[in-house]
């Protein structure tokens, strides 16, 4: 179905880093982001049953929601293209016809449908969205950031690859918590699962726990202090970090999740709080494109840019 083949199960790397070995510490990388050229990590997983529904239905197009930076939007239009279907984004904001989400979104064949912020915070019943909806053929309609019941079959597979790996801590960043919470339902009760939310709350560790039982609790270790701002916050402190992270490992880094998952580990690992006698694999959820779009800004605001590799 797919015309570009994928890498599944995800390659899994050592991170050969400096200070790793100065303290000891062994990380590994699950390259989630190799999955696919462009729907890849965490959007693939959540992807791959929504679409193959789609299709099995004969529904001939795709409609979600998305910011104009938006990782989910990016692998939607790259997605429904290699599917052979339509697609529309409802998007929040205005439209920039320099923004490289939305101009690859466009080259993929997606329409967009710009809307203000007031009514996206409110899309379920927002009467714009609605009316707009309402106009619309056939479709099949995709939530933002792509969290349903669907998207869990693609999740279940990735923890059934997680299970089968020998790591005793497996670490996930976090916006919406639908990657960790599926994970965690079928981790191997001998795994411990670390959460490191981009967002400046903790509202999103007990959304994921009330989905489970006190035995699941205990698998659980939220951190809430490596947001560095809050979400679409990227500081110098962080873009530097990144970029000589990236350079020594040669693993890219997008400054929304992965970025800050891996910036809060290695301030744990330098503080003496992360201990050899543990096995860490972390989970690459992709969002490469981000460091395009966070470039784009960058640029315009004559801030310290990410560097590419890979």
């Amino acid at each position: 179905m797919l015309q570009t083949s994928l890498v599944i199960p995800s390659p899994i790397q050592e991170v050969n880093n400096s200070l790793l070995v100065e303290k000891k510490i062994k990380l590994y990388v699950k390259r989630e982001d190799l999955i696919h050229p462009h729907i890849s990590g965490n959007k693939w997983r959540k992807l791959k049953y929504n679409l193959k529904y789609a299709k099995e239905k004969g529904v001939k197009k795709i409609i979600t929601f998305g910011g104009a930076f938006s990782n989910h939007i990016y692998a939607v239009a790259a997605a429904c293209k290699e599917f052979g279907l339509d697609s529309i984004g409802i998007i929040r904001g205005e439209y920039d016809a320099q923004n490289p989400t939305l101009q690859f979104a466009k080259s993929c064949g997606m329409e967009f449908k710009f809307i203000d912020r007031s009514s996206y915070r409110d899309k379920e019943n927002s009467e714009v969205v609605k009316a707009f909806l309402s106009e619309q053929d056939s479709y099949y309609l995709i939530p933002e950031g792509g969290s349903n019941e669907l998207a869990n079959e693609g999740l279940r597979e990735l923890a059934e690859e997680i299970n089968e790996t020998p790591f005793d801590i497996i670490m996930v960043s976090a916006g919406t918590g639908g990657t960790a919470t599926g994970i965690l339902k079928l981790l191997d009760p001998s795994k411990e699962l670390w959460v490191f939310s981009s967002l400046k709350s903790d509202y999103l560790h007990s959304e994921i726990l009330k989905k489970f039982d006190s035995e699941k609790e205990q698998q659980l270790k939220f951190f809430s202090s490596y947001h560095y701002g809050g979400y679409g916050k990227s500081p110098k402190s962080l873009i530097s970090f990144m970029n000589e992270f990236s350079t020594e490992t040669k693993i890219p880094l997008d400054p929304i999740y992965n970025g800050k998952l891996v910036s809060g580990f290695f301030e744990m690992v330098g503080e003496g709080r992360i201990y050899t006698s543990k096995s860490y694999l972390w989970v690459h959820t992709g969002g490469i494109q981000g460091v395009d779009a966070y470039n784009y800004m960058a640029a315009k605001k004559g801030r310290l840019e990410i560097v590419r590799v890979g």
